[in-house]
């Protein structure tokens, strides 16, 4: 009997998963990864799949639901005896490893009231259900042996009764008692008998809450009827991430079909780069950051092996590359749905448009981390490079058609994304790039579209050129930024794709010919594009409402298929899919940020504020009251430097290019940084007892005491806008004040005057002399120029690295505008640091030239030093905003 796909809920640890119905049958399960061969397959073939099932004896009732906030399935069934609970889960641990034969699927039982006699069926198929096992009873286990695969049922029942033992199946029959308990612990790979049978439940929820709380941002408060369904979707992302590798699966499942008796059957239990950049857009949504970091070395890791030539739009969750395409003849399909797929022919398409979704990806983690490593870099600048290359060719587009290549509108403004991601990223962090020739091709890519991709005659942007097809994914071209939402070009592409495309609520991707047969269903990250379309126009009462219809589209529990039909209701496709959770998510956020933006005005200080603005009181900005004056750590300044540049990351908003220091204050988060900041005041500062640790703390304590002044004042612009502001605030200490004033030209310029003024930080006697460096290194001016929109490529100096590090800042600021050469004039453009602080670079300007030079690359470098002599010096205006990450100017904490 199969079971619609939308009455199934799902339980992972991060490796592989299952589906298990709302009766207590898990009838889809892969061993020992998502995308291994299944175990369990009732759901492409209820007669020869397997399933493992356990249900009350008789007549009965079930409602399945999850424990709030996990990934633990908990089904009450209730009997005219009594009722139960049956706990289904599989054990997580971000510690756990790959190759570990550690339990897989606990199934705990709890008898609440009453009494009822269960029955257990346990009918694995190894091998895609190629292989039925020889089933063996002994004491407290039951093993399943086919060839290689071994899997072990251990229970603890002291008193069963078998009903039924036949080829490969097996069923028990026991009876619980009010208050009584039953464990079975399903271990794929050779059984550990010495295993205590336990079952672990707390600790697995605590687990997924634990993570569900490690959530950073405004968007964390969001309350009301989404939070539950946020929260589900951001639990079931998390579950299709493979912790071994950091990929992310785009779903648990193979061959669900489209359509029902239908051949659109696929495999997703892959890694396509497109659908993961698309979770990591909701991840960062919600200040989930190390997942993005992951995912980003998982492909750097993947594309150093294969090279750039090869990359794929796919891969397995270990970064294999062949992913080749079979048949399973043998299985029926989930309803007489055939074929059944497993790998994936389109892992040799051609998609140009997942160049855009990394580079995209790239600038979010940086938005939202703070920094990109030097060592990515090259990656990405190659990424961009192919983007360059290939904009120009046909290829099969996001749909992975079987018709064609094509000239697909959406593959060239990925591109065009690629290339402006690449071109921010370099200038906010000095990278070396070819800037100017990415600048001339990402203009020459949008005048094409806009040239061949738009058709006057329907007044609509098109799937491909040279056609009058409608695609859905055009509704992204707002999003990206490719133009903005209020071009009457943008709003009649909205306007015929919801007239054309949408169908019974909810939008088909496109309505022309892609080379197969049959038909599909509305797809659902569709509607949720719509939304956010809908949103970002500021309609809205339109948007809530078709999130309302789309919303129908999830089940009981809150989880999205690929399609759905909306004429009867049911769920359709490959379950459950990244794409909808992903979409579910942005859409929600969009709704809200339009909100958010409708009620904002521009925020003005009271008189107040304003006068403390002007009156230069000094402000110490680390005396929140502790319960108990603990000790600080020498790494305090390196965990205070990191959490405030995720809380940084999670209140960044990508579209205004600001972040939300006023919600940040607000936040709780922020209140963990405070109590962690007071913990300064007892710092043993006789611990930095090198010039490598000095160096280090101060740098790091500079930044964030800059940023923390920032919050205080609500600086909106400059910092310029409040009196003395590098004077005036401060942190204690180990029981001394510092401000930036005193960290800078006190300590890490070894109390040199500070610039246009003949004064010094510490007087003769200050006592805080003696924590001055021992010899002054240049260097430090690069690292303390640090803000949102211009900040070196680290995040947070570490004195065991300080030397590299310091390097790396001295590279990204003089590649980010802080020199310019013009030869053609003889003229060098040199940031006013090289004014202010000559004599810290040199004691003549032709040293200063060759310390400055000694950073660039070496035709620069060759051509300064063989020109120094005649060159004409001038310096640029300063930019002293820190908080806009959208300008390419400087910016600067000093």
């Amino acid at each position: 009997m199969y079971r619609p796909i939308g009455e199934y809920g799902i339980i992972g640890n991060m490796q592989t998963a299952a589906l298990v119905s709302n009766d207590g049958s898990i009838d889809y399960c892969s061993m020992p990864f998502l995308d291994s061969p299944t175990i369990f397959a009732a759901l492409l073939d209820d007669e020869k799949g397997g399933f493992f099932s356990i249900q009350p004896e008789g007549a009965f009732t079930a409602k399945q639901e999850y424990v709030s906030d996990t990934n633990v399935l908990a089904s009450t069934f209730t009997t005219t005896g009594g009722e139960a609970v049956l706990f289904d889960f599989m054990p997580a641990s971000s510690e756990q490893s790959p190759d570990s034969n550690e339990d897989r699927i606990h199934r705990c039982i709890l008898m609440q009231s009453g009494s009822s006699d269960f029955v257990l069926h346990f009918s694995p198929r190894p091998d895609y259900a190629k292989t039925v096992p020889v089933i063996t009873n002994a004491k407290g286990m039951i093993t399943a042996i086919a060839g290689t695969y071994c899997l072990s049922l251990v229970h603890s029942l002291d008193s069963f009764r078998i009903i039924e033992q036949k080829e490969g199946s097996i069923a028990l029959s026991f009876r619980l008692n009010a208050g009584e308990k039953a464990h079975f612990n399903l271990i794929y790979g050779n059984e550990n008998r010495d295993m205590p049978l336990i079952c672990n439940l707390q600790d697995t929820i605590d687990f997924w809450r634990e993570w569900l709380r490690g959530c950073f941002g405004q968007n964390c408060a969001l309350t009301g009827s989404y939070r539950p369904m946020i929260n589900r979707s951001m639990l079931t992302l998390k579950l299709l991430t493979f912790h071994p590798t950091g990929a992310i699966a785009a779903a648990a499942t193979t061959s669900l079909p489209e359509t029902i008796g239908g051949g659109r059957n696929w495999d997703y239990r892959f890694t396509w780069l497109r659908d993961a950049s698309f979770t990591l857009k909701a991840f960062f949504a919600l200040g989930h950051i190390a997942e993005a970091d992951r995912f980003i070395r998982w492909l750097h890791t993947t594309y150093r092996q294969y090279g750039s030539k090869t990359l794929n739009i796919m891969y397995s969750l270990h970064g294999e590359h062949m992913l080749a395409e079979e048949t399973l003849d043998h299985l029926k399909g989930y309803r007489n749905s055939k074929p059944v797929r497993i790998g994936n022919l389109a892992h040799r398409q051609n998609q140009w448009d997942i160049y855009g979704e990394i580079m995209d990806a790239a600038l979010r983690l940086s938005d939202y981390a703070g920094k990109i490593d030097e060592d990515l870099w090259p990656f990405f600048r190659e990424i961009c490079n192919l983007a360059k290359q290939n904009w120009q060719k046909p290829d099969d587009s996001i749909w992975e058609v079987r018709n064609g290549p094509a000239h697909f509108v959406y593959s060239k403004v990925m591109c065009w994304v690629a290339l402006d991601r690449g071109i921010s990223i370099a200038k906010r962090f000095g990278f070396k790039a070819p800037l100017k020739e990415w600048i001339s091709v990402r203009q020459t890519i949008q005048h094409d579209i806009l040239e061949r991709g738009y058709d006057p005659e329907i007044d609509s942007f098109v799937q491909r050129y040279g056609s009058k097809d409608l695609d859905a994914s055009l509704l992204l071209l707002p999003l990206t930024g490719f133009l903005p939402v209020q071009d009457s070009r943008i709003q009649s592409t909205i306007r015929a794709c919801r007239q054309h495309l949408m169908h019974e609520g909810f939008l088909l991707r496109y309505d022309s010919d892609d080379g197969l047969q049959g038909d599909e269903g509305g797809f659902i990250l569709c509607n949720f594009w719509l939304i956010e379309c809908l949103a970002l126009s500021g309609r809205i009462n339109e948007a809530k409402k078709i999130l309302e219809t789309t919303m129908r589209a999830a089940n009981h529990l809150g989880l999205f298929s690929e399609e759905f039909d909306g004429r009867n209701a049911t769920l359709l496709g490959n379950f459950p899919q990244a794409f909808s959770h992903i979409g579910f998510i942005n859409a929600v956020f969009a709704i809200q940020n339009a909100e958010d933006h409708k009620q904002a005005g521009e925020k003005k200080p009271s008189i107040i504020e304003h006068f403390n603005r002007l009156i230069p009181f000094k402000a110490t900005l680390n005396n929140t009251p502790v319960e108990k004056k603990t000790p600080s750590d020498e790494e305090i300044a390196v965990k205070l430097k990191q959490l405030l540049g995720r809380l940084q990351g999670a209140f960044f908003n990508n579209r205004t290019g600001r972040i939300n220091y006023l919600a940040m204050k607000r936040s709780s988060r922020f209140a963990e940084y405070l109590t962690l900041a007071s913990h300064l005041r007892s710092f043993d500062l006789s611990t930095l007892d090198t010039d490598e640790r000095k160096k280090a703390f101060w740098i790091n304590i500079y930044n964030i005491l800059i940023i923390h002044g920032v919050i205080e004042f609500d600086i909106q612009h400059s910092v310029l806008d409040v009196a003395n502001f590098f004077g005036r605030i401060s942190y204690t200490i180990g029981g001394m004040d510092f401000t930036p004033d005193d960290i800078e030209h006190g300590i890490l310029r070894k109390n040199k005057p500070i610039p246009l003024l003949p004064l010094q930080s510490f007087s003769l006697f200050d006592k805080r002399k003696v924590f001055m460096l021992e010899k002054l290194d240049p260097r430090i001016h690069f690292a303390l120029v640090c803000a949102s929109s211009s900040c070196p490529p680290i995040e947070f100096y570490d004195y065991r690295l300080i030397d590299r590090q310091l390097d790396i800042a001295a590279r990204s600021f003089i590649n980010r505008n802080g020199v310019e050469v013009r030869k053609s004039t003889m003229t060098i453009r040199l940031s006013k640091i090289f004014q202010w602080y000559e004599r810290d670079f040199g004691s003549s300007r032709k040293e200063v030239l060759f310390y400055l030079a000694s950073f660039t690359d070496e035709d620069t470098e060759r051509w300064i030093r063989k020109h120094a002599d005649a060159l004409k010096i001038t310096y640029m205006p300063y930019n002293w905003n820190l908080n806009s990450a959208l300008e390419a100017g400087e910016a600067s904490a000093m």
